[in-house]
């Protein structure tokens, strides 16, 4: 092998980056697979979920009524522990300094039915209401280390209420792929707090709602505890006319992150990874490995023609040909592990790029001694590698008679059918790489200048209490002369809003709606296209007028839509008295829905929305922040910029641009190599051919297109091919991830097939070079 280390050591090296691809895509799997698996009791705890019915559709919410759990544990004794899981709004504050809480309030038995490794403290303490338990990262941030941590008292901060808790435990942060993780630490108090906290929300009230688990230890009594439920969906129906139940469902722990994924269910704990990243990983590294056991394929194939004679002297002093094949196959075995071991080392740069481009939405870590799968899946990977790329050369080569080979009548194929379609084949994987490369990278100009029907750029939401926070601070803004317009909501375009039944005569369907106060679509910049805009305070606005968006009026078949009437909640009869351009509430990431906008008084606003120039809107939320500093200087601000959600989707296209541009340099280089070699070994067998032809006069044009042009046929059909399976390719993942995109267009295929051709005739024209150098007396005289 040493003879011959620069082959080696490009194999070597496209080898190891293909096994590191493959190692991370190992990671992400088993990340997804294991989603949730560090809870000992997780066989027996359910989620109770509720099923919506409208016009005979089902869908799954992850929340049950909040009086639904003091129901069940006074009424069905087959339950073991109930545990709710609400968010707190609050802050943590210690001397002057805020610190996000990321507080949720649960159960008692909590601690019981989940599994925490607490470092300090005893879960039993969760039974007193001024404890709080914190997650190791929280102790740190809070206090530097968690034995300083332990024990100490901060302050609870909600609304305008500070409230003394004591660090009664601290446990050790969940797995990133747990339900519960959250990205900067948790912290837990007891259930008593919320009601401290939201003292307008009564328990018993079966209007609001909450995410429910249960315990059942006997699995054979699970149906009969979901058929008990049943009679409480009434409870729920009487009440919410937006909202009504058709049944209530136990959805087992161990499979409910991978549901509320599939069915992109609505719930308050972290969902399994998409299937596209994780399918997406695999498909890919494999192919990427697929290219470079071909390579590794064609190489053996070269560099056996040095090999010949070693080959029939072997064979005459009595080698069987299975002790060459196995020599041949070992011989790429150990180049595979050379490559294995180097592919350890790069795995951990792959990792930290992974997790930059998935945002550590899927955080891998290498902990490759800790686990025996990853150990297998090594072993297996080093056999099927060192099987796939030395089987071929191996039995090719060991076929040859020694009588043959010694007299010197032994010529190689040169290329063949199948060493065709290997490079074929590598060509074709690497233009999938570069063609996604450059559609993410379309893709995100195309996005980046979507219009989504209101100002997504300049537009600032902050979260208030009530009237009086909502009046004060907008007194407080008043001075900036950047800030082009001031509204008030209670729920909003990208904040909060509903999605309820609506109808029309007979004709039902389903709309987002949102409350907004005076100069709303002004300030949102949202187009009116017919009628008017709501009349500052007029009553009947408040409770009898609607502005709709063009899609619902679409919806309906209204040509004319101001005057017709809208029926909401079966009781409240609503007129439109004007037409909006479409909103797109949920960005880009799910189909826009209809929606229907009302009026609302300055009592009911929860948000306050600021309007700036898209060039001043960083600034604007700076100078918004310091004003909440000083207005309320206990709570930490809560604003949020809308361009964020856009911000957020370009970031995810450009990782994944890197990503595949990254796949596809490799994939290229390796496809250039294997190329090469292949030339090569079409220029060995024909050596004798080529010097007669230099003799007699042919130029070196026409020499090199009796060379070439079978490699540029199939470099014609590798780029068809490739288009092609591109195309598919994209668009599933684009799908899977957006709903409105930019499908791959001819400049996506030109700019991928120019780069293949460029490469290509990089490498075809430096052995064309080559050969035009050799002296056709010593290739005859080699013969």
């Amino acid at each position: 092998m040493m003879k011959n280390r620069i082959f080696i050591m490009i194999n070597i090296g496209g080898m190891s980056i293909a096994l590191a691809c493959c190692i991370i895509s190992f990671l992400a799997f088993e990340y997804d697979a294991t989603f949730d698996t560090i809870h000992k009791n997780s066989e027996s705890i359910y989620r109770v979920s509720a099923v919506q019915t409208f016009e005979n559709e089902l869908t799954r919410v992850g929340y049950a009524p909040l009086p639904l759990g003091e129901v069940i544990d006074k009424t069905i004794p087959d339950v073991r522990h109930t545990t709710h899981y609400l968010y707190s709004g609050s802050n943590f504050k210690r001397d002057n300094d805020l610190f996000a809480a990321n507080l949720t309030y649960v159960d008692p038995a909590f601690f019981e039915m989940f599994s925490f490794d607490f470092m300090a403290g005893n879960p039993v303490d969760l039974h007193d209401k001024t404890s709080v338990f914190v997650s190791e990262s929280m102790a740190v941030r809070l206090f530097r280390t968690p034995s300083e941590a332990f024990g100490k008292t901060i302050t609870q901060v909600y609304g305008g209420e500070l409230k003394e808790v004591k660090i009664a435990g601290i446990f050790r942060e969940p797995v990133a792929n747990s339900s519960f993780y959250r990205r900067e630490g948790s912290a837990y108090m007891n259930i008593g707090g919320f009601r401290d906290e939201y003292k307008d929300i009564r328990v018993d009230d079966w209007r609001h709602e909450t995410t429910l688990y249960i315990q059942i230890e006997d699995e054979t009594r699970v149906a009969g505890v979901q058929k008990q439920l049943q009679a409480y969906t009434e409870n729920n129906n009487r009440v919410r006319e937006d909202f009504r139940i058709h049944e209530f469902v136990l959805d087992p722990f161990t499979t409910l992150a991978y549901r509320d994924r599939d069915d992109q269910v609505r719930a308050a704990t972290w969902a399994a990874p998409p299937l596209a990243a994780i399918i997406g990983s695999v498909i890919m590294s494999m192919l990427i490995l697929l290219i470079a056991c071909f390579n590794l394929t064609n190489t053996a194939i070269a560099i056996s023609t040095r090999r010949l004679k070693e080959i029939g002297l072997r064979k005459v002093m009595g080698s069987l040909r299975i002790q060459l094949i196995v020599q041949f196959i070992g011989e790429t075995t150990c180049i595979c592990l050379l490559a294995l071991i180097l592919s350890l080392g790069i795995t951990d740069l792959l990792i930290d790029g992974w997790n930059i481009m998935t945002d550590n939405n899927i955080h891998l870590t290498n902990h490759y001694l800790q686990n025996p799968a990853f150990v297998i899946f090594l072993v297996s990977i080093l056999l099927i590698t060192g099987i796939v790329a030395g089987s071929y050369p191996a039995f090719y080569i060991s076929r040859f008679e020694p009588v043959t080979i010694l007299k010197g009548k032994l010529r190689f194929a040169g290329t063949n059918y199948f060493t065709r379609t290997l490079l074929g084949l590598q060509f074709t994987i690497s233009l999938i790489a570069v063609i996604s490369a450059v559609a993410f990278m379309q893709n995100a100009r195309y996005q980046r200048a979507y219009d989504l029907g209101f100002d997504v750029r300049g537009a600032v939401v902050v979260p208030v209490n009530d009237r009086s926070e909502f009046e004060t601070y907008r007194n407080a803004l008043q001075a900036n002369s950047n800030i082009l317009a001031i509204a008030g909501a209670k729920t909003g375009i990208f904040s909060e809003h509903t999605h309820e039944p609506i109808r029309y005569a007979t004709l039902p369907m389903e709309a987002d709606i949102i409350e907004v106060g005076d100069n709303y679509l002004q300030a949102m910049e949202v187009k009116l296209l017919e009628g008017r805009d709501f009349r500052k305070d007029s009553q009947t606005d408040q409770q009898e007028s609607v502005i709709i968006t063009r899609k619902l009026a679409d919806r309906f078949g209204w040509a004319e839509s101001v005057g017709k009437e809208i029926l909401w909640r079966d009781t409240t009869r609503l007129t439109v008295i004007g037409v909006v351009k479409d909103v797109y509430t949920r960005g880009l990431w799910h189909e826009m829905e209809p929606m229907m906008i009302r009026y609302i008084k300055p009592d009911e606003y929860k948000h306050l929305v600021v309007s700036a120039d898209a060039g001043n809107v960083s600034s604007v939320n700076t100078y918004l922040a310091n004003q909440w500093n000083e207005v309320f200087p206990n709570r930490l601000y809560p604003g949020r910029m809308l361009v964020s959600t856009l911000q957020q989707v370009d970031k995810l296209n450009v990782s994944i641009m890197y990503s595949y541009a990254f796949l596809g340099t490799v994939a290229m280089l390796l496809s250039a190599t294997g190329l090469f070699t292949l030339l090569s070994l079409n220029i060995i067998k024909r050596t004798k051919e080529l010097g007669i032809r230099k003799i007699l006069g042919a130029s070196t044009v026409s020499i090199s297109r009796i060379v070439n042009t079978e490699f540029v046929i199939i470099l014609l059909v590798a780029s068809l091919l490739g288009a092609w399976a591109s195309a598919m390719w994209t668009s599933v993942i684009m799908s899977a991830i957006w709903k409105y995109y930019q499908a791959t267009n001819i400049f996506t295929y030109s700019m991928g097939i120019g780069l293949l051709l460029i490469i290509a005739s990089l490498t075809i024209g430096y052995k064309s070079w080559h050969l035009a150098r050799i002296n056709p007396v010593d290739t005859l005289r080699d013969e």
